[in-house]
């Protein structure tokens, strides 16, 4: 697998440090350049941004990366480069950070080494240490780029490295990219490469890419490691009821968890700089098989993305929570996706996709690509320097803790479809990059919690101890579930919590003899099956679901839904009605179907509950037989957030009335007195139309708001007591808008 079927895959300790005295001289000034927020015309030539010193990596949030994945087979590549222009055209565009290749998925030393491959075009110069020396002078902080797993040097030289797929065959001879196997010898070469990096060179971070398999790799090294610790040989049908298929991907996770964790051992035993690795596989299905313990060997967390708002704003969110550190990273291309040289992002595009992580107070590291021949385009630079002159006006105030009503709760261990089993492992990693159920339903939640401007955050499977900063949980259609990750949520719900769960969440593992929905007590429901095949529907008599379907008279799912019974005490607010008839019964010849393209609902609603509220201690639990948050329908939608917000009253952290393409974030910087308020226009369409928004906002209890500043300019404005909030009309914005609300 190449990078082009990794961005396929991404197309899917201490905050901020206020007290450090160089954040609160930070904080405290005034930022010289005015913002574009109402204006964003787009003027040829660099755009001026003051020099300001900041922290690494506490404060540094205008970070870059040049590609530079440049074989040596030309004498022309990469022979123009020129360490002063180069440097001096990112420092000037307003970067504050630069990571800087040292090697790429080519394989090949961009340093001076005794260990590795040189680039045989630096003719005895080194590229690596030129630029470190340029970044210096500069004032640019310096992180060292090294590409792991993905090196062609070591794919052509060493057969015996390479990662071998089920079938014995090597696709890798058909991509440009070349993976060799962790369980190989490949390991010392690398950390003796890393050693000699860090050991002789002056940088202050480096990360490590591509820290994941590209495929399920039955090599000679991983089937002699297995029989070793487990005295059997990998199985070769992917069945997750399967206790030996489950144990064989554990180990896969395990084996890549302990490598990554080797590599930052090296690195901080040689010289205690900050690591961090490749996480924007947190989101990838169990092909890659990255866990989130995989985290723990890096000191923030850190990946590249290009899905699309929705995708962006969870991602975020779960950083959030992951992340050892702060401010995590969050890396997008310059050009529509890295397999574009050229094609740059329209303006408003590529700045709203930044600053989705400025407004979680978090760093954007942009990806740019080198000219073959070393060189960079200068004129992108003038074009960067003007995204990063509206985040520099900003950029003082960032920091502080996500306040959030709801969370969504993300389970790593689902990232599978429980539908497609028993197949050969070379067939499953044809399509080992598509999106699970869970997946889906995760993001469809997502969107619909973010349009609905409802505060949300994400809890995971490794940060479930963080459930006690929310009111509620979405548990969407999450396929399997611990007894010990269930007592949780029972334990959050019976002290009043509210929980919204889809299809088969909570789910026994399979290693469980018995199926059954483990939180079926707090849901009002037991579990009998599945109901239905391709097409169901849910039928209510309910008045407000009623309502939010009108003008249908059911709602509509692509699929099977997930058979209960529910207790005398649960309230059913839905059934499922399956067909007028079998969807698959008619053809051509017989005729059985009510209508030729469409399969029509039953004359009659059915009777098993499709949608139970139930009460449980001093909380509530929703439970739905479908995922209705995986399909982007409005009528979905709207059925999500009434139902959610049946259960869970108000007040909220805060309430938006606004375009629902307006993602609102609210972050407590509690040593500070304040309240940041984010409000970026993510709509769709370029150029984007002005928006205003009213906002009422939730002031820490037992405090008052004392003022209401626009930023960056700390212009007040007016607000007014609303109820158990204080209200704020925001005056019209086209892309960002922050204030601040300080409280006494």
């Amino acid at each position: 697998m190449d990078r082009r079927s990794f961005n396929k895959l991404a197309g899917l300790g201490a905050v901020y440090a206020l007290s450090s005295p160089a954040a609160v001289d930070a904080q405290q000034s005034t930022p010289a350049v005015a913002p574009k927020q109402n204006s964003v015309d787009v003027t040829h030539g660099t755009a001026p941004i003051p020099a300001r010193p900041v922290d690494w990596p506490s404060q540094t949030y205008r970070r870059l990366l040049v590609d530079t994945h440049v074989p040596d087979w030309d004498d022309r590549l990469l022979a123009s480069f020129d360490a002063t222009d180069y440097v001096s055209t990112i420092a000037n565009a307003g970067f504050q950070s630069l990571m800087q290749y040292a090697n790429s998925h080519v394989g090949l030393c961009l340093w001076r080494t005794d260990v590795g491959q040189m680039h045989r075009n630096m003719k005895g110069r080194d590229y690596f240490g030129e630029v470190m020396e340029q970044c210096r002078r500069h004032g640019l902080h310096r992180v060292a780029y090294y590409s792991l797993v993905f090196d062609d040097w070591a794919y052509r030289t060493h057969p015996d490295w390479r990662i071998l797929p089920a079938d014995s065959s090597d696709p890798e001879h058909h991509d440009r990219a070349g993976a060799v196997c962790i369980n190989s010898p490949y390991p010392e070469h690398a950390l003796a490469c890393i050693r000699e990096l860090v050991a002789n060179y002056d940088f202050e971070s480096i990360f490590f890419d591509m820290t994941f398999w590209p495929t399920i790799c039955y090599c000679a090294h991983c089937i002699a490691r297995y029989w070793k610790e487990e005295g059997a040989e990998p199985p070769r049908i992917v069945d997750w009821n399967d206790p030996q298929w489950r144990r064989f991907q554990k180990s896969r996770e395990r084996w890549m968890r302990d490598f990554t964790l080797s590599v930052t051992r090296a690195v901080k035993q040689t010289r205690p700089i900050s690591v961090y690795h490749q996480f924007g596989t947190f989101f990838a299905p169990w092909g890659v098989a990255v866990s989130l313990e995989q985290n723990e060997a890096s000191d923030f967390a850190a990946g590249d993305f290009y899905g699309g708002a929705a995708q962006f704003s969870i991602v975020c969110k779960a950083y959030l929570s992951l992340t050892r550190n702060r401010p995590f990273e969050f890396m997008t291309s310059r050009t529509l996706n890295l397999n574009d040289f050229e094609t740059t992002k329209p303006f408003e595009q590529l700045a709203l996709e930044s600053m989705i992580p400025m407004i979680h107070s978090s760093a954007c590291l942009l990806i740019d690509a080198i000219k073959p021949e070393g060189t960079l385009n200068h004129r992108a630079y003038e074009y960067l320097s003007q995204i990063n002159s509206l985040h520099d006006a900003y950029e003082p105030f960032l920091g502080g803790e996500m306040l959030a009503d709801v969370a969504i709760y993300y389970d790593k261990n689902s990232m599978y479809d429980p539908d497609a089993q028993r197949l050969q492992a070379s067939e499953a990693a044809k399509n080992v990059w598509s999106k699970p159920p869970h997946l889906d339903a995760a993001v469809g939640a997502a969107r619909f919690l973010r349009e609905a401007h409802i505060p949300f955050g994400v809890i995971t499977n490794v940060s479930l101890n963080q459930i006690s900063r929310y009111r509620a949980v979405i548990l969407p259609n999450v396929a399997e579930m611990k007894t010990d990750e269930a007592n949780i949520f029972r334990e959050f719900v019976r002290n009043g919590g509210i929980l919204y769960a889809s299809g088969p969440s909570s789910m026994s593992a399979p290693e469980e003899k018995e199926k059954r929905l483990l939180l079926g007590d707090v849901l009002g429901v037991r579990y009998i099956g599945k109901i239905g095949g391709r097409t169901t529907y849910l039928s209510t008599t309910d008045k407000e679901l009623n309502d939010a379907i009108w003008p249908q008279e059911n709602m509509g799912f692509g699929g099977s839904m997930v058979k209960v019974q529910a207790d005398p005490a649960a309230e059913v607010i839905a059934t499922v009605t399956l067909p007028f008839v079998d969807p698959d019964a008619g053809n051509a010849l017989n005729t059985r179907f009510a209508q030729i393209w469409s399969n029509p609902p039953a004359a009659q609603p059915g009777q098993d509950p499709g949608i139970v509220i139930n009460a449980f201690g001093k909380g509530k639990a929703i439970w739905v037989a479908a995922p209705l948050e995986s399909r982007s329908d409005d009528v979905n939608a709207r059925v999500f957030v009434l139902l959610l917000k049946r259960v869970l009253q108000p007040p909220y952290m805060f309430e938006a009335d606004t375009d629902r393409a307006v993602e609102v974030t609210l972050f407590h910087q509690e040593s500070r007195r304040r309240l940041l308020i984010g409000l970026l226009n993510l709509q769709a369409q370029f150029p984007t139309i002005p928006v205003q928004a009213t906002l009422r906002i939730q002031v820490p209890a037992g405090h008052r708001a004392r003022k209401v500043s626009l930023l960056p300019e700390q212009k007040e404005i007016s607000f007014s007591p609303a109820g158990p909030y204080i209200g704020i009309q925001v005056p019209s914005f086209k892309l960002v808008s922050m204030l601040l609300v300080d409280y006494g």
